[in-house]
């Protein structure tokens, strides 16, 4: 595992780093970061359709991202790729690499809203959200920071604290999203 690991993050690292790609694998990466998430989640306060969707998303954020991330980060303990002496980190991290804090949080995000859309006409749709938290994994490790290994793992416990997430909420915040989502279908 370790010397695959090795391999996939050199073929990321190394193998796709061009200087024009940096911008855009920093963009994505800040799109990881748990104040820009809650930004962007608030934002869906402005918009009645998509007021029902903030708590959710939000809870996925924090239940990920506050609980899950940091009590795996000190459990592991894993030291971070950055510390290669070939590596060619874009960021000051050493430590604690498993796991990604910016790709659990994206997938557990993903994951609700996608489990909230589900049911509606935007149930296709919903699997593309699951391209964002992705590239958020991709630049973890391009940006010379995480394993490959790091962001499955957290594609795993992202995923699963989504699940949790939305099934705790009352069933009548799930139908009162789709119930939003229908009206403004029909309007």
């Amino acid at each position: 595992m370790r010397q695959l690991d090795l391999e996939w993050f050199r073929q990321i690292h190394i193998g796709l780093h061009h200087d024009w790609l940096d911008p855009f694998f920093l963009l994505l990466s800040y799109t990881g970061l748990g104040q820009v998430q809650a930004i962007a989640i608030l934002c869906l306060w402005a918009k009645q359709e998509t007021k029902r969707f903030v708590v959710p998303l939000l809870l996925s954020e924090a239940v990920s991202g506050l609980l899950i991330s940091p009590f795996l980060k000190n459990l592991v303990d894993r030291p971070r790729p950055s510390n290669l002496p070939w590596a060619h980190p874009q960021e000051a991290f050493l430590e604690h690499s498993f796991p990604s804090g910016h790709t659990i949080t994206s997938f557990a995000i993903a994951t609700t809203a996608c489990l909230m859309l589900w049911a509606t006409k935007y149930r296709k749709l919903s699997m593309l959200l699951f391209i964002w938290p992705v590239l958020v994994g991709v630049s973890r490790i391009y940006r010379g920071v995480h394993w490959p290994s790091d962001v499955v793992g957290s594609l795993f416990g992202g995923v699963i604290a989504g699940i949790v997430v939305y099934l705790a909420l009352p069933d009548s915040d799930n139908a009162a999203a789709q119930q939003v989502l229908e009206h403004n279908e029909a309007n």
